[in-house]
């Protein structure tokens, strides 16, 4: 993995690609759109709860993931001030650069802990878990784009952008050789902070907007089960 933050930024891109392919064909139908967030929603949840918070807790502790993860949703309170309110017009536009930009930030010191983990068993989950998550990242992120009609190009390059912070990241944690490992359980648990933030308090809302309560939890919970169920079969 000597090239770790090049790894790290194709996962990224790749990930982010193939949700976005996915969103790219399901928002043409205007009433799946609710059921592509609630099922996000779950995946994330899924994800994060099952896989990234333990090693997050068995790297460093209980004290340190309550830290790393407070410091997270501060992160996502700042940026969510820094933005235009989602009430106002280009509503599909302005979510999606929200959630672009908080994306981005969460994937910087993803990519320091992918590359100070470099040749670790941790680098090589972490690496996994970035590729899983961002699959639905992705498709949330480009379905209020595609409902703002933005062009599929742009997303593409928006894609790069996005998966940027990564390779920096890794870079970065690269000449850190950091080993430290609550150092890195605190940078896990800031990401864990803000990926939970924007599912809770922008995917899932978004999903119940566009269908129920009832339905968006009972998908999302659907999604959560499958979740678990891979990654149990993966161990």
């Amino acid at each position: 993995m000597g090239h770790v933050w090049l790894i790290g930024f194709m996962a990224t891109c790749f990930g982010i690609g193939i949700g976005g392919g996915i969103a790219s064909i399901i928002h043409r139908f205007k009433r799946s759109i609710g059921t592509v967030y609630a099922v996000c929603t779950g995946l994330l949840l899924g994800l994060v709860s099952i896989e990234i918070v333990p090693e997050a807790i068995e790297l460093g502790n209980w004290l340190v993931f309550a830290g790393g993860f407070g410091v997270g949703v501060l992160l996502f309170e700042w940026m969510h001030r820094l933005f235009p309110s989602h009430s106002r017009m280009n509503h599909g536009r302005n979510t999606g650069i929200f959630l672009a930009a908080i994306i981005s930030l969460h994937n910087f010191p993803m990519g320091v802990v992918l590359g100070t983990s470099e040749q670790t068993e941790v680098g090589f989950a972490l690496l996994q878990a970035m590729l899983l998550h961002n699959i639905p990242e992705g498709m949330v992120l480009f379905t209020p784009f595609y409902i703002a009609g933005i062009r599929f190009f742009l997303l593409c390059i928006l894609s790069v952008l996005i998966a940027l912070p990564v390779a920096a990241g890794a870079f970065i944690g690269q000449l850190i050789s950091a080993q430290q490992q609550v150092f890195w359980a605190f940078l896990i648990s800031l990401s864990v902070g803000t990926i939970y933030m924007i599912t809770i308090k922008e995917i899932l809302p978004e999903s119940i907007r566009r269908s129920s309560n009832t339905y968006s939890v009972f998908v999302a919970s659907m999604a959560f089960g499958l979740m678990a169920v891979y990654l149990l079969c993966l161990e």
